[in-house]
């Protein structure tokens, strides 16, 4: 009982120092402004019901209802007062890791392989990007109704009971009002049912969850939440995708040695088969899938099932089902896409631990003591990744500066970054971006006309006309830029009478 109370109070007490610096910060100019502080439907309570019929941006790819709807509540409770929707993000995180905790210990069947699952989860800084962002509310979310419905299916089928098959489909469906990526759970239901080993009838078990999955797909086609974008050609597709492989390549890293992450981290679509990194990557997957058929039958199913679940997991931003990028020829490899991935990541790691321990006392390589002492330093290591992150995660100019000095192509991250300098009226920072997102991207609209406006404010307004007429097609923003323009119009017109 005493070793089981130490636990707990470790996974409440170090997340919450890791993670309790980040709790000043302010809403950022990304998606906080949009699903947030200028989100007219949030404020009041009536509305309600409309947060089911649109978008999560108020656009037709992204439906996540839940997520708004806690958004909707925290604004009636506390307003527009960041601390709390920060703390409500770490509360959700500390539950997600006492709910990984009980499922790994129960995969694992393995108490102390549970809990180090748990431990690495709570305090691992490559959730710091989910956690440390008030939009990460939808992950956040998404991973705790998936883990809950985990654990419920797992009591029906072990247990055979029904009634907890209700809630884990419940916790499904609300899974999936929190974010797409839940729609994989039934697939990793059927690795666990294989995994264990179930009978033929057993796999009924899925049927509900079948249908849960169709009358979703129902409900965002009823509603109009069908846009998804898509490569334009089998060669675009298949560099795409390995494209994606190179990224997981450095997601894997990360889990081991993570010393470079960055907010909305992206990555370069390979433009030939021939380019040498793409030819690495390819290269380092063969081998690997090679090495795991030759080993075939000395790894257990609890790890092909873990490898398995991971790569089940980053489907919904593998390229395959749809683009996911930050702009042109650029994709989205964020490193919040590992909240639920890092799940089976972090019992693979666990096993692979507790096996590594056992040889090293065996072979007495190493005492016990000393061993117990990495493994302390290990976990105060993450920790101090975890602060700092989250320190820079307080200050939304140095947290976009950073990660804009490893990745000075993302073009959303240039945008934002000029966004970000407006407020205070440092307009001549605020065009050095703009003019960079509209140079890696001069297909997105927003961003040329955000130029136009930063030059309007230094007094530039000839500039200011000529780049808005320079914008042949505003797409959905054609009233916005034709208001802007019309103001710098104005401006002219009033200096001109100024000086007559």
């Amino acid at each position: 009982m005493p070793r089981l109370s130490l636990r707990i109070l470790l996974l409440l007490v170090l997340p919450l120092t890791a993670y309790s610096f980040m709790l000043p910060a302010g809403f950022k100019t990304m998606d906080d402004q949009v699903s947030i502080v200028a989100n007219p439907l949030i404020r009041n309570a009536a509305n309600a019901g409309q947060l089911f019929t649109q978008g999560y941006f108020r656009d037709n790819s992204y439906y996540r209802p839940l997520a708004n709807l806690t958004f909707m509540g925290e604004f009636h409770a506390f307003g527009l007062n960041p601390f709390f929707y920060n703390l409500d993000n770490l509360l959700i995180h500390i539950a997600n890791a006492f709910l990984v905790w009980i499922l790994a210990s129960r995969l694992t069947t393995s108490p102390v392989a549970g809990f180090w699952v748990g431990l690495m989860f709570a305090v691992h800084p490559i959730h710091w990007e989910a956690v440390a962002n008030i939009s990460g509310r939808a992950v956040l979310l998404c991973a705790f109704f998936s883990f809950a419905s985990f654990l419920f299916f797992w009591t029906a089928y072990a247990r055979r009971r029904t009634g907890w098959l209700v809630v884990s489909l419940a916790a499904f469906a609300a899974a999936l009002l929190s974010k797409e990526n839940a729609a994989v759970l039934p697939a990793v239901f059927l690795l666990y049912l294989v995994y264990a080993r179930a009978k033929a009838k057993d796999f009924v078990l899925l049927l509900p969850y079948a249908v849960i999955v169709g009358a979703y797909l129902f409900l965002r086609q009823n509603i109009g939440m069908t846009e998804l974008y898509q490569w334009h050609g089998l060669d675009q597709y298949i560099l795409g995708f390995i494209t994606f492989l190179r990224s997981v390549l450095t997601d894997i890293r990360l889990f081991f040695v993570p010393t470079d992450l960055h907010f909305d981290r992206s990555l370069p679509v390979f433009f030939s088969f021939a380019q040498p990194q793409a030819m690495i990557t390819m290269f380092v997957w063969m081998t690997g899938v090679c090495w795991l058929f030759i080993g075939r039958k000395h790894i257990s199913a609890l790890v092909w099932m873990c490898l398995a679940w991971f790569a089940l997991e980053l489907l919904p931003v593998s390229q395959i089902v749809t683009t996911v990028g930050v702009g042109v020829g650029c994709l989205s490899t964020a490193e919040h896409f590992l909240y639920a991935a890092s799940v089976p990541a972090f019992i693979l790691m666990a096993l692979g631990g507790i096996k590594l321990y056992g040889s090293i006392v065996e072979k007495r390589m190493l005492t016990p003591a000393v061993l117990q002492s990495l493994l302390v330093a290990l976990v105060v290591f993450w920790m101090s990744v975890t602060v700092e992150q989250n320190i820079y995660a307080t200050s939304e100019i140095a947290m976009i500066e950073r990660s804009l000095r490893m990745q000075p192509y993302n073009a959303r991250l240039n945008f934002s970054a000029g966004i970000a300098y407006v407020p205070s009226g440092r307009f001549k920072q605020a065009e050095a971006y703009f003019r960079a997102a509209a140079a890696y991207d001069p297909f997105e609209p927003r961003y040329r006309i955000a130029l136009g406006k930063s030059l309007c404010d230094q007094g530039r307004v000839k500039e200011c006309i000529g780049v808005y007429d320079g914008i042949k097609d505003p797409g959905p923003f054609r009233d916005f830029l034709n208001d802007n323009r019309r103001g710098a119009q104005a401006l002219l017109k009033h200096a001109d009478l100024s000086q007559k």
